[in-house]
Formats: C-alpha cells, sequence, structure tokens
C-alpha cells in the first residue's frame, strides 16, 4: 500500500486511462518512488504517520485541501503519480510471461522523441512538486511536528542554499528540483572548501544553526542575500560542469551531454568545450568576486558585538592593520617583462 489508494487519486494527477490501468500494476513502482524519493523529503515519523492513514482518511483528507494534511497529501499525491509513473513506464510497454519478453501490441507506437519527452515531462514535474512539499512543510511545520524536528528538516534547512528557487534567484537554473539535487553533493563540498576557509569553521557554523533554527540575525541575513549565497550559487557551477557531466554507471565513467536533436544525428559541436570552458571560468570569477565581497564586508564591520563569532576567529583581518612589507636583499636578482 502506497500514501495513493485508488487509481482515480492517480488520475488526478497524470492524464492515462482510468478504465485501462489497475492500481495493484502500478503499486510497485509507486513503493520504489516513496521509498527513494518522499520518505527522504518526509522523514521516517511523518512517513510513517500518513501511511497510517485508513483509505477513508486519505479520501477525506483530500477532499479538503485547505487542511494542513490535505494540501500536503495533494502535494505528494503530485509528486508520487508523476515518478512513480516514471518507474512504472518501461515495463508496461512490455509483456513478460513464461515464454519469454513481448513488446505489448494496440495501436500505434510512439517515436523514441516521444517516449524521451515524457519521461522528461514526468521527471520535471514529480521532482519540482517534491520542492513544492518541502515548501508546504516549511510554511505548515507547526502542523507537522514530526517533520519539523526530524533530521530530514534539519537536512533541508542547514546548506546556505536550501532549495532551487533559491540557488535560481543567484544562478538560473530556472527553478529545477531535478538540477538541484543533481548539485548537492557539490554544493556541500564548496561549502566547506571555499567558504569555511574565508569564513572561519565557528562562524560557518553559527549561519548553519540560525538557518535550522529559524533565527537568523538581520546581519547574517544581508550576508547570505548579498555575498554568500551567489558566492556559493557560482563556485557550484563552475565545479559542478566537469562533476556533474560526468556519472559512473557500475562498469564505466559515462559523459552526459544534452543534444537538442532527439534523433542524435548531428555530430557533436567541436566548440563544445569551449563554451563549457568559458561558462565555468565566468562562473568561478563570479563567484570569487562575491567572496571577495564578503571577506571584506565582514573585516569591515566585525567587532565585539557585530560578526562577533567570525571578529573573534582565526578569519578576521583587522583592516586597519598595517600591511606587511616584503623586503629583498640588495643584492638579490631583480626581474622584469619587457612587452
Amino acid at each position: 500500500m502506497t500514501l495513493i489508494r485508488t487509481i482515480a487519486q492517480f488520475c488526478a494527477h497524470v492524464r492515462v486511462a482510468a478504465s485501462g490501468n489497475k492500481l495493484e500494476n502500478l503499486e510497485p513502482d509507486l513503493r520504489v518512488a516513496e521509498r527513494q524519493q518522499l520518505r527522504p523529503v518526509l522523514g521516517p515519523a511523518l512517513y510513517n504517520e500518513l501511511s497510517a492513514l485508513s483509505d477513508a482518511d486519505v479520501q477525506a483528507a483530500l477532499d479538503d485541501p485547505a487542511s494542513a494534511t490535505g494540501g500536503l497529501l495533494l502535494l505528494l499525491h503530485e509528486a508520487l503519480a508523476n515518478l512513480g509513473l516514471l518507474e512504472y513506464l518501461p515495463l508496461n510497454q512490455l509483456l513478460i510471461s513464461d515464454a519469454g519478453v513481448y513488446v505489448v501490441s494496440g495501436g500505434s507506437r510512439p517515436f523514441q522523441w516521444q517516449i524521451d519527452q515524457l519521461k522528461a515531462s514526468l521527471r520535471n514535474k514529480g521532482y519540482n512538486a517534491l520542492e513544492s512539499v518541502l515548501e508546504y512543510l516549511e510554511a505548515h511545520a507547526a502542523d507537522f511536528p514530526a517533520w519539523a524536528t526530524s533530521a530530514a528538516a534539519v537536512q533541508a534547512r542547514e546548506l546556505l542554499i536550501s532549495s532551487a528557487a533559491e540557488f535560481t534567484r543567484h544562478y538560473d537554473i530556472a527553478g529545477s528540483r531535478l538540477t538541484y539535487q543533481a548539485l548537492l553533493a557539490t554544493l556541500r563540498k564548496v561549502e566547506r572548501f571555499e567558504l569555511e576557509p574565508v569564513l572561519s569553521y565557528e562562524y560557518l557554523s553559527e549561519l548553519k544553526a540560525q538557518l535550522v533554527a529559524g533565527t537568523l540575525t538581520s546581519d547574517n541575513q544581508v550576508m547570505l542575500e548579498r555575498f554568500l549565497r551567489p558566492a556559493l550559487a557560482h563556485l557550484v557551477i563552475a565545479k559542478a560542469i566537469p562533476e556533474v557531466g560526468l556519472s559512473f554507471n557500475g562498469s564505466a565513467v559515462e559523459l552526459n551531454v544534452y543534444r537538442p536533436d532527439d534523433a542524435n544525428g548531428k555530430e557533436a559541436d567541436a566548440s563544445l568545450d569551449q563554451l563549457l570552458s568559458a561558462k565555468l571560468r565566468q562562473a568561478r570569477e563570479d563567484g570569487l568576486v562575491f567572496l571577495t565581497q564578503a571577506r571584506r564586508h565582514l573585516n569591515m564591520y566585525a567587532s565585539g558585538t557585530r560578526f562577533a563569532t567570525y571578529f573573534n576567529s582565526g578569519a578576521y583581518v583587522d583592516p586597519q592593520a598595517p600591511r606587511p612589507t616584503v623586503r629583498s636583499a640588495p643584492d638579490s636578482p631583480t626581474y622584469g617583462f619587457l612587452g
């Protein structure tokens, strides 16, 4: 049993013929999507709480979408129906019996580009619905204490950029939850490798703790919006271009490059590597500018009362302190460059 209890509830979010589909055929793939995508977002406690609802309680909640549970179930059903059908689609085209595997007959077969478009549509709708689920849970945290105090909530809040919409404000990823999730591992790495040495471990930890608790100070809010989130978004893109374009399939490393020609008949563009290099370089340069501005802002305004954690850390540099002078020995060689 999944959070979707009837074929009518499934068909409310994806356009399939209810008369020709049975929920029991879809349920194995709905369970896969539920376990892999919904449970990590909800956390075990809230997931178990919703799963324990009776069929009548689920339908009653859906009939009252203004209620907290009804609104959440509608979004969860939207995510689950799309992602579950995406899982089911390959098997739905085949008939498996004791005699072997056959292609299901009946009607004209779609072109491959139509199948690809369908999969992309289901994937995008499903993941963007998950983004809406997180937004809904944040807005109604008081109604779902099982989520508000869970590890799932902490993980959703503690990143300096915690959603696709937030990322898109600083670097355009078209609000795609799928893209954001693909960038998460890189985002965590950049937070630690690029931002922590500039901010100090102590100050970065303070920011994360305030984000989780919802107690962000006005100074830290300015730091995040003006400097740190733009820096992080651009540096993540710069690092992700070489990383996300490669994937491991279990036996080899694959290069993933989107090609708009569905038949793959177009030869690879020889200038693609130059374009990617230019995007990478520009994103990194912009990110470092934001990070330099963040450091300058902190050093200028940090004191015992403002940005005190940074002020007391080893990362703070007094902007009024004299710069160290390096003197060369009189007999040392001098190098010059002639234009």
